[in-house]
């Protein structure tokens, strides 16, 4: 629902019904992930999308027949031996699709809103839906806190305890069974941290793309005329600073936190990588040749810091795919990011 959200408050908010559409559940290879979201309003538009193909044209189809009734369904689709739009490769795979009407109630309103919001804030949140629909006496759907209250929507108390445990430290959509009856709980995460520290071209790259992967962007540099809105319109933040002595100052670097350092020049990168050391930030990484890493390194050693504590900064940093121009390298790093920040996530998911 992330991207979509806010064309779904203004179609709601102009007092009209939206049909959502969601995968929620996949078996083999079909295409679109658990989650993947559709959005269909009454002047026929489109937003988003459950995975291209067959599997789009059947969704549609049945987006428009639950927009017409008012009925929640499952769209449950066998792709195995579907040839996919101009590609020799065969889709394969079972498929499921919940489908809902959800009408401009002040409750929906309300609730869609309060997403709206807490994903303003960079605040996790749950989605629990009934796959069962009100007509049939699901329940509806509930909005929850990352630690697990209600807070908004309506659902049956066993529910929302059950909901409310379950959604902890869920990374992935998924269906379960609450109470003998179906629902699906999409965990909407706060999105991680990275401070982007330089303002330079491969900087702005970096921060395009990493705003694509679902990370809050800061972008951090001492030079007013790199570190601007204009040049960082996908930033979340960007910080202009006296100077990098004390990049870090006033702000909480946890371990979901990514620090990029790519700075202008090998002294300055040394300095923040020192400061980044400092925090508990779960990936430090620092741009230059291995020969220029191991150098920095090999001195912060003769300082006192241990190897254990160095052995936190990939450097160089990014995964190692072979390209050098700037969105190349930005590939690398956000790759990386990603990489880190996948395994995290499973590991917190235990």
């Amino acid at each position: 629902m992330r991207g979509l959200i806010d064309s779904l408050n203004d179609y709601l908010g102009r007092g009209e019904s939206v049909v959502a559409a969601a995968v929620v559940s996949k078996d083999g290879s079909a295409p679109g992930p658990a989650g993947a979201r559709m959005l269909l309003f009454e002047n026929a538009d489109i937003a988003g999308t459950v995975g291209g193909g067959p599997l789009e044209g059947r969704t549609i189809q049945a987006a428009v027949e639950t927009m017409a009734s008012g009925q929640a369904q499952v769209l449950e689709m066998d792709l195995s031996g579907e040839i996919g739009d101009g590609a020799d490769a065969i889709c394969g795979g079972v498929v499921q699709v919940f489908l809902e009407r959800i009408d401009p109630t002040p409750e929906n309103v309300t609730l869609f809103q309060k997403m709206a919001a807490m994903q303003g804030a960079n605040q996790t949140c749950l989605l629990v839906s009934s796959l069962a629909g009100r007509a049939a006496g699901g329940g509806g759907r509930g909005l929850f806190s990352g630690d697990g209250r209600l807070l908004a929507g309506a659902l049956p108390e066993t529910v929302v305890r059950e909901a409310g445990r379950l959604g902890q430290n869920r990374f992935s959509p998924s269906l379960v069974v609450l109470d003998a009856a179906q629902y699906f709980l999409e965990p909407l995460p706060a999105a991680d941290p990275v401070y982007i520290c330089g303002a330079g071209h491969i900087a702005r790259p970096t921060c395009q793309i990493a705003a694509l992967a679902d990370f809050k962007t800061i972008v951090l540099d001492d030079r007013a005329e790199f570190a601007s809105p204009d040049r960082f319109p996908w930033a979340n933040e960007v910080a202009v600073l006296p100077s990098f002595d004390a990049c870090f100052a006033g702000r909480s670097l946890d371990a979901a936190s990514s620090v990029v350092i790519v700075s202008r020049c090998h002294k300055q990168d040394r300095k923040i990588l020192i400061q980044a050391l400092g925090t508990d930030a779960g990936y430090i990484g620092m741009i230059g040749s291995s020969r220029k890493v191991a150098a920095v390194l090999e001195e912060l050693v003769g300082e006192g810091f241990s190897r254990q504590s160095l052995a936190r900064t990939h450097a160089p940093i990014g995964l190692p795919i072979g390209g050098d121009t700037p969105a190349e390298i930005a590939v690398s790093i956000v790759a990386e990011l990603i990489k880190v920040r996948t395994g995290r996530r499973a590991r917190s998911a235990g």
